[in-house]
Formats: structure tokens, C-alpha cells, sequence
């Protein structure tokens, strides 16, 4: 009914999925003999700990968290790329990150199922690939069909709005309404993008300290820029 306004091609990009990617990523790091990588689930930090060096500078000494202390050995470099988290955290050690949470809204249909339950239903009734306008995004991978939308400031809760999520549900199904029965049916899930006014990355060692870096980038850009901001930590890090 509504022509399309414009087009992008976007020839070298796929859909992804943070949170499979994240899963898979920390299988591999425990798995992988060469790597040196201990991770803690559920782990909150509540206070830090830190102690004048010659230079006048303060050095992160230990993290305490909800399941005991963590100790900084000397010579240990610290790094906060905790997403719309990292202002939490600095305002623990008296910086100030202008860092807001930004919450966003997710939902997933499963591709499968509607071809399965819905006979009518052909592949091609279904998105294929990324289908973008104003107020929502939505993308295909393999099996799954992700619609995500507009974000909201609401501090750092991940519970959806009630409004915001009926008019989100809306949305997708005046987009998609031969998956209207599935888009009711759909968990919303929420999560924070950590958005910086400016657009631009925190990303380098934080004065005050001797060991303490940041990386956090603008929400809607993480994704394109995680592999530079990486390899500038680890030069960093590694005293280059």
C-alpha cells in the first residue's frame, strides 16, 4: 500500500545475533587452551578499591562484588566496557561517563513454526532479508525472524513499558500482518544500547588512573566499530 521511499544495499553485511554471538564467544574462550580466560556469571561489582602510586595517579587495587573480592594484582590493566553499565561503574571510582542506557525493543518469530502451523503460508510471505523504515528494523537469520524497534529512556530497567510495547506490537503488525497470530504470541525482550549524544566512542586510558581503560561505543554503532576499538585496547594495553 505505502511505496517505498528508498532503498540500501548493503553487499557485504548479514544479519547477526548479539546474543548468540556473545554465547558462542564465551564457549570458545573457555574451551580454547591457548587463552588464558576466566569469566564470572552473575557477578555484580559494588565498590572499588584504589590506592595512591608515586606518579599521584590512583591504581585500581581490588573489585568488590556480591560473591567476594576480586584482587588487582600490580601491573594489571583494567578495562570498563561494560555497555550502557560503564557509568555505573566509573561513578564507583568518582568519573563521571556520559553514558546513557537506551532501552531497546526485541521480539523473535520463529520462520519454521509459522510455515509449519500456517499452511496458506509460503517462504516467500516471509521476510528474507533486512527490512528497515523509520520506527523498526527487521532482520533474517536462518530460522529466526527478529523485528526490533525505537528506543527508550527509562533508566536502567529492562521491563517493557506497557505502552511502548502494545504500540511496538502494533507497529509489526500493521508491517506484517500475515504473522499477526505469531507477533501476539511473541516474548518481548528488552536490553540497553549505550548512547552517547555525540555519537562518539569512549575509547583509551582514563587519566586519573594507571590502570584503568574504557570502551564503550554509541549503541546503533557497536557493532561496526568493535574491531577497531579492540585492536586500539590491546595495542593500548599491551604499552604501544
Amino acid at each position: 500500500e505505502k511505496q517505498p521511499t528508498s532503498a540500501k544495499y548493503e553487499y557485504e553485511s548479514s544479519a547477526a545475533s548479539s546474543e548468540r554471538f556473545t554465547e558462542e564467544l564465551a564457549k570458545r574462550c573457555l574451551k580454547d587452551t591457548k587463552l588464558d580466560v576466566t569469566i564470572f556469571y552473575d557477578t555484580k561489582i559494588k565498590a572499588v578499591n584504589t590506592g595512591k602510586i608515586s606518579s599521584g595517579k590512583e591504581s585500581i587495587t581490588q573489585l568488590r562484588t556480591n560473591r567476594g573480592v576480586i584482587d588487582v594484582p600490580k601491573g594489571v590493566q583494567v578495562l570498563n566496557a561494560a555497555g550502557a553499565w560503564v557509568p555505573h561503574l566509573m561513578a564507583l571510582m568518582g568519573v563521571y561517563a556520559p553514558v546513557y542506557p537506551l532501552k531497546g525493543y526485541a521480539m523473535s518469530v520463529s520462520a519454521n513454526d509459522v510455515l509449519f502451523k500456517s499452511k496458506d503460508l509460503k517462504p516467500k510471505d516471509l521476510p528474507t532479508r533486512i527490512v528497515s523504515d523509520k520506527y523498526m528494523y527487521t532482520s533474517r537469520l536462518g530460522d529466526e525472524v527478529r523485528i526490533t524497534s525505537v528506543g527508550e529512556f527509562s533508566g536502567w530497567s529492562t521491563h517493557p513499558t506497557p505502552s511502548v510495547e502494545a504500540e511496538f506490537r502494533e507497529e509489526a503488525v500493521r508491517q506484517f500482518p500475515q504473522l499477526e497470530q505469531y507477533i501476539r504470541e511473541a516474548k518481548t525482550k528488552c536490553g540497553h544500547r549505550p548512547y552517547v549524544a555525540d555519537g562518539i566512542l569512549l575509547l583509551g586510558r582514563v587519566k586519573e588512573f594507571d590502570n584503568l581503560l574504557v570502551s564503550c561505543g554509541p549503541g546503533s554503532n557497536g557493532w561496526k566499530l568493535a574491531m577497531g576499538s579492540g585492536e586500539i585496547v590491546e595495542r593500548l594495553i599491551s604499552g604501544q
